[in-house]
């Protein structure tokens, strides 16, 4: 089922809004002085680049301790490649968080013959389990950072609200994750998602369904499987999770040294966490364009870092993420050519539409 004339409108809209926030928000800043800093910075600056497939990395690592649990012995190196490639889809596309996630379970089936059904499961548990990860990681920030959020929320919120408001992301986030948890334990989600689909009402699209009940119960049964694993593993699992989140605390507080902008890391903490969350919000947004970089900004300059320096650290960090987009498509390129040559040699065949990707 290909998108229609108006998603992709949507879609150039939504992307266009997005480019438009980034402009508007670096429009005060002196980008010349901006990308002075960055080419004083030199080739070192690349080194800024790296925590970021650290954090892919340890995600890649939950993912494979998952599929483990599930008797799928799937190489480390593969799903990073997966989350590589994945990831740039989801930073660089309107709606990438669900073009990412269809392309998960496509790649993983054609390079290694791992049911859709058990890695939508996976990927399930795994998003559950990085939102109580990004609890804990709110929490720590909170926790270590409240004097700082007082300090800095009236010139960033216009309020004294700032540590509630981390306190109610906390709380909505806990409420979230547990709903979710609630949801894969208690059996037949599948199931019941099947049936709630299939009264939809478009006649094509319930025909299409119901051909494929079985990949919702084959879900159920991964789902059921997970839940028995060993606490040991999922442990592991999680602390994978939460050790990609403050992965990325080091990444920022790494880039701004480079930058000559020397902040204590429980400051640093205090702001990547908030600004993770406001971006996390903005989804539908492309790597949260124009909101994340709008949150840096306000946070640097609450903390008294001039605006050149804080326009170049926004800069650095938004080339690094060019950067491992442009990776994340060539590792997709190559993925994908092993799977058509993998298909040829096995008399697989590719998905006929984007909907039987997610079967």
């Amino acid at each position: 089922m290909s998108p229609s004339r108006a998603e992709r409108w949507l879609r150039w809209i939504v992307w266009s809004a997005g480019l438009v926030a980034f402009a508007l928000v670096l429009a005060q800043a002196d980008l010349r002085a901006a990308t002075d800093i960055l080419i004083a910075g030199g080739p070192l600056l690349a080194l800024g680049a790296l925590p970021y497939l650290a954090q892919l990395g340890l995600d890649a690592l939950c993912w494979r301790t998952l599929l483990a649990a599930l008797g799928r012995r799937v190489a480390w190196r593969r799903l990073l490649a997966i989350r590589l490639s994945t990831e740039a889809v989801l930073m660089s596309m309107p709606g990438g968080a669900f073009l990412g996630e269809t392309l998960k379970p496509y790649l993983l089936a054609r390079t290694d013959r791992v049911p859709a059904a058990e890695t939508v499961a996976t990927i399930a548990v795994k998003k559950c389990m990085l939102v109580f990860a990004e609890v804990l990681y709110l929490a720590v920030a909170l926790t270590l950072g409240a004097a700082l959020y007082a300090q800095h929320s009236i010139a960033l919120t216009g309020t004294h609200l700032l540590p509630w408001l981390v306190a109610a992301a906390i709380a909505l986030l806990l409420i979230v994750g547990t709903g979710m948890a609630l949801a894969f334990t208690h059996g037949a989600l599948g199931d019941r998602l099947h049936r709630a689909l299939v009264r939809l009402p478009w006649p094509r699209v319930r025909r299409w369904l119901e051909a494929r009940r079985a990949p919702f119960a084959d879900a159920d049964a991964a789902f059921a499987t997970l839940a028995a694993a060993p606490r040991s593993r999922l442990a592991a699992a999680q602390a994978a999770l939460i050790g990609a989140w403050f992965v990325e605390t080091a990444e920022t507080w790494l880039l701004l040294h480079l930058l000559g902008i020397d902040l204590p890391i429980v400051t640093v903490l205090a702001m990547e966490a908030a600004v993770v969350f406001v971006r996390n919000l903005a989804f539908f947004l492309p790597a949260g364009l124009g909101v994340q970089d709008a949150g840096y900004l306000g946070f640097l300059g609450a903390f008294g870092i001039a605006s050149p320096a804080a326009a170049a650290f926004v800069l650095g960090k938004r080339t690094k993420e060019l950067f491992w987009i442009l990776a994340g498509y060539l590792t997709l390129v190559v993925l994908d050519g092993r799977r058509a040559a993998h298909a040829t040699t096995t008399g697989l065949t590719a998905p006929a539409s984007t909907a039987e990707m997610s079967t």
